[in-house]
């Protein structure tokens, strides 16, 4: 970046919502390289974008496709976990998948749509957030459920898609009943994905130092609006 001397330099995280764990990791790192290495140039910051019209907009398109004249169902909306501890601290990350998910909801539109959100990916010997994606799974296979998984804070298809929401949980919810296990892709080219970061990258190249879809409540004091990062 240094060699190319870019007038502008726009920060775009593929993680919809927000973390100091994971965006706010990635910026913390960018800003201690910069600063090592004397590169000063106009910098924009666009932390995050949980409620993004065109973000929902793309999900809402891909979960159609998959539960078109489907009964007897489960939604599952599963995001990565995060210990409790962190929440606690005021990141603001299980407040903004909550909101990713609402909205979403909303355009849905479905009466009586039988959802959940949950949380997967646990490691260690800390409590995390929850409930959590293996036991939700668990509990609505027994019930006979057709189990349908969403990723609503993966943009991409990685492990913990094609791993772990493919193949362990698909097992999971086979071994315990389930009529049918059917996973919702990620957004990933999805068209209105990509218009979704277009506008997200116009709004910081207007001058703007950090952008957001979403304003966060006071208490959540990791937000990068309260931290300035």
């Amino acid at each position: 970046v240094k060699n190319y001397n870019p007038d502008e330099v726009i920060l775009m995280p593929l993680y919809p919502q927000y973390s100091a764990a994971t965006s706010g990791s990635s910026i913390k790192e960018w800003k201690d390289i910069c600063k090592k290495k004397n590169f000063k140039t106009k910098t924009s910051t666009i932390c995050c974008y949980p409620t993004d019209t065109n973000f929902i907009l793309a999900h809402k398109n891909e979960i159609l496709k998959k539960i078109n004249n489907l009964k007897n169902y489960k939604l599952i909306f599963s995001a990565h976990g995060l210990p409790e501890k962190n929440i606690k601290k005021g990141d603001p990350y299980q407040w903004q998948v909550e909101q990713s998910v609402n909205e979403l909801v909303k355009k849905l539109s479905i009466n009586n749509l039988n959802y959940i959100l949950s949380y997967q990916s646990r490691v260690g010997p800390l409590k995390w957030i929850g409930p959590s994606t293996e036991t939700v799974i668990r509990d609505e296979a027994k019930k006979q459920k057709i189990i349908i998984v969403v990723p609503i804070a993966f943009v991409s298809e990685h492990s913990e898609t094609l791993v772990e929401l493919d193949i362990e949980y698909r097992k999971l919810a086979e071994d315990n009943g389930s009529k049918e296990y059917i996973r919702v892709p990620a957004v990933r080219a999805n068209q209105d994905f990509i218009n979704s970061l277009k506008s997200s990258i116009l709004q910081a190249s207007s001058g703007e130092r950090l952008t957001s879809s979403i304003r966060c409540p006071d208490k959540f004091k990791k937000c990068p609006r309260k931290e300035n990062l």
